[in-house]
């Protein structure tokens, strides 16, 4: 990343994700995280160890979509792959929270 965005703006983002700032830097292997997660994201790009990749939900969808469940509301995951239904389901889970938070 450094090579293409340059030293300065790679090191700007991480000081940015280290000190809590959403959207410029999350990395998780093997259960160690460094950064700050974007809950924004509706999708997080996975490589396994034969290098073939997939798309997950990150964590905020997936705790949400638990506490959906829990109060009633069943949310479906209908495609893991598709990321139009994963943007579908994200903008359903943000209203659904948001309602709880005024409820």
């Amino acid at each position: 990343m450094r090579e293409q965005l340059g030293k300065d703006a790679v090191n700007d983002m991480l000081r940015k994700a280290i000190a809590g700032e959403s959207g410029y830097f999350f990395a998780m292997e093997n259960h160690r995280t460094f950064g700050t997660p974007d809950t924004a994201s509706t999708s997080v790009i996975c490589w396994d160890e034969s290098d073939r990749c997939s798309r997950r939900d990150p964590q905020w969808m997936i705790d949400a979509t638990e506490f959906a469940n829990s109060v009633g509301i069943e949310i479906e995951v209908r495609d893991e792959q598709d990321h139009e239904e994963a943007r579908e389901r994200a903008r359903a889970l943000r209203k659904i929270l948001r309602e709880a938070k005024y409820a």
